[in-house]
């Protein structure tokens, strides 16, 4: 039976994903009482779904809006930062494996060999600053980090951190989903655009 409550819950983010890419408001009652009816398990069993999501290049946005819709803002924010983190790590991973080697006497000449010294010496400072730009897709930021000399503990510790505001900004907007007045909407975007603009504060002091 739990079994069947976590695969439901696994169909009911992945119709959460659709409606929110069509823009149709889900029932966020509903919603939530089916997370909990699927027990403890539920928050693990959406962090794999992150961690798989992100794995497959799903927006992030997506994944954390579904996440405060489930869970609430709080608890949300925890399991997709957890969630995104460990598919960040699996993606950087997949391409250190199969495409450094295959890039390396690239990456040692002219600007691309700066940019890779640059993300070695401060990698935790970058790998922040992208994070907190939303205009940055988080996907090509996992698989390009794989490809540089940029070290996997400093790409892990720089994601956690660097994910945190955006998502707890979107979590936030998916807990409230079917009551949020116009002026909540623009205070949710006001919101979005303050940590990016922290992130090109970050990123120009890591260049």
């Amino acid at each position: 039976m739990r079994a069947l409550r976590l695969g439901a819950l696994v169909l009911v983010v992945a119709a959460l994903a659709v409606a929110v890419l069509t823009g149709v408001t889900p029932d966020v009652a509903r919603l939530r009482d089916w997370a909990a009816a699927a027990g403890p398990a539920a928050p693990l069993a959406f962090a794999v779904v992150c961690a798989a999501g992100s794995v497959a290049l799903v927006p992030k946005p997506v994944l954390s809006v579904a996440g405060g819709v489930a869970f609430g803002p709080v608890l949300g924010a925890v399991v997709v930062v957890a969630g995104v983190t460990a598919g960040a790590v699996a993606s950087f991973a997949v391409a250190r494996a199969l495409g450094r080697d295959a890039v390396r006497d690239r990456l040692r000449r002219g600007r691309f060999a700066a940019v890779d010294a640059a993300l070695e010496r401060r990698g935790v400072w970058a790998v922040i600053g992208l994070r907190l730009l939303p205009v940055v897709p988080f996907g090509a930021v996992n698989y390009a980090a794989g490809l540089s000399g940029l070290r996997v503990g400093a790409f892990a510790l720089g994601t956690a951190v660097g994910v945190v505001p955006a998502t707890l900004v979107y979590t936030t907007t998916g807990s409230s989903l079917g009551s949020m007045s116009p002026a909540g909407w623009a205070l949710a975007g006001a919101a979005v655009a303050l940590p990016a603009l922290v992130g090109f504060a970050v990123a120009r002091r890591a260049r």
